[in-house]
This record gives structure tokens, sequence and C-alpha cells, in this order.
């Protein structure tokens, strides 16, 4: 039996179709109340951050905002640390000048059970006296959702050479538990 090659290429365009297909079906998007979100929302989180660098650290109170419009994109459109305290190691007994999130809003894309943020930049300055003068630094962000369908809590992780950051956050009411990924 003879094939056409134009029965070949058809069924090799079927064959990409469906693959696409397929992997768009099972692509993420942001949910409230379980429905695709498709207006601009904002969900306003409070936690903390902790920070280290060479062989010290210290830990502060933030608070940020994701924004997004729908589908499988957002921002983090705030990063606000409002106070730095319990350094530890080489910050010990230092005191936080000023903190700035650069680059804001960061952009952020949602994975099947978490999102990465990307772009994100905070720089920090200390105090007179202490052995660190400052730290510029960028990392990629993982954010876990906890649960990722209707998020009460989010923890994230990022790193970069000789630096990381860690922590958690809650979200604020009346976001918390209604908002998610699905």
């Amino acid at each position: 039996m003879k094939i056409h090659k134009s029965l070949l290429a058809a069924l090799a365009l079927a064959a990409c179709l469906l693959v696409v297909t397929a992997s768009a079906a099972s692509a993420a998007v942001w949910k409230h109340h379980e429905m695709n979100v498709t207006k601009a929302i904002e969900i306003p989180m409070t936690g903390g951050e902790v920070f280290e660098t060479g062989s010290g650290g210290m830990t502060c109170e933030t608070r940020a905002t994701i924004a997004t419009s729908g589908g499988s994109i957002g921002t983090i459109k705030k990063w606000e640390v409002k106070k730095c305290s319990g350094g530890f190691g080489n910050l010990a007994g230092c005191e936080v000048l000023t903190t700035e999130a650069k680059s804001l809003p960061w952009s952020l894309h949602v994975n099947t059970t978490d999102l990465s943020v990307t772009g994100v930049r905070i720089r920090r300055t200390f105090k007179a006296g202490c052995a660190v003068k400052e730290i510029d630094k960028t990392v990629t962000l993982t954010l876990t959702l906890i649960p990722p369908s209707t998020i009460t809590e989010i923890e994230f992780a990022g790193s970069s050479v000789g630096y990381k950051m860690f922590g958690s956050f809650t979200l604020d009411p009346p976001a918390a538990g209604t908002y998610g990924i699905g």
C-alpha cells in the first residue's frame, strides 16, 4: 500500500495539533471561587521573609500584593518590607537602613501547582558599623500555594550566588481561601 505525501503531512499536522491542544488544556489559570478570573484583581498578603548572605542573615516583616487579570500570568505589584530584626552571623547587631524592591512589578507565571516570579530584585542598605554595607541581589522565586485551589498561605524561596531568601505569606481577608489556580 502506497501512502501519499499529502496524507503523511496531514497526519503529522493532526498529531501536532493534538499535542498543542492537550498541553493548552492542562495549563493552570487564576480562579476566584473556582471560576476563571476575567477582570483585574489584587491579592494582598502579609508575612515574613528570611534573607541570608555569606554567614549571616535577618528576618523581616513583609507585605506584598499579587495583581492579575486572569489567565496564567500576573505580577507582584508591591513588595514592602516593614521591619527587619533578629540579625545573626555577620549581621548580628546590624540594623537595616533601607530596603528597596527594585524593578516592580515582577513578572509572575502560573504553573500547574505553584507560581514562578522572575526579576525579583531587592536592595538593602545597613547602618554604619555593620560588617555588610549593602546587599543588592536578583533572584527567581518559586511560590508554593497552600492549597493551590483555595489559597490561604504562600511559601516562597529563591537564591542567587551567596544569597537566599525564603518565607511565607498569609492572604489577607477577604482574599484568603477565595483565590486559587486550576
